[in-house]
């Protein structure tokens, strides 16, 4: 299976939006990279507005991090350092299997050391 077949195994029924939905949004507001060893959607956001973080009807001004939707693949969050298309103070995602919608926030400079 290769990394967006992954991807698309991540959603589940009851998720709000379907993997298409999101692709062409990302497509579109954010940013997608699909290849043979990863897959990532994301865009930048301000951190102080994160509740917003899923609503696609809200344009965050003076973005300063980066919000990771969703990753699959190999090392695909380290592989996020290097194909970003700029750095941004912080980089976020949503903790994994929990409950909470809470989100990680690393420093750019110490994520690669979380990742690695």
């Amino acid at each position: 299976m290769n990394p967006i077949e992954e991807a698309q195994k991540l959603y589940e029924k009851d998720s709000p939006r379907s993997f298409g939905e999101d692709l062409a949004f990302y497509l579109s507001k954010g940013y997608v990279y699909s290849g043979g060893d990863f897959f990532i959607m994301g865009r930048p956001i301000r951190k102080e507005d994160d509740g917003f973080v899923l609503d696609y009807g809200f344009s965050f001004n003076d973005a300063d991090t980066w919000f990771v939707h969703l990753a699959s693949g190999k090392k695909s969050l380290r592989r996020f350092l290097d194909i970003a298309p700029f750095p941004l103070k912080w980089v976020c995602w949503h903790k994994n299997k929990s409950d909470k919608k809470e989100l990680n926030y690393y420093k750019w400079e110490t994520y690669k050391d979380k990742v690695e």
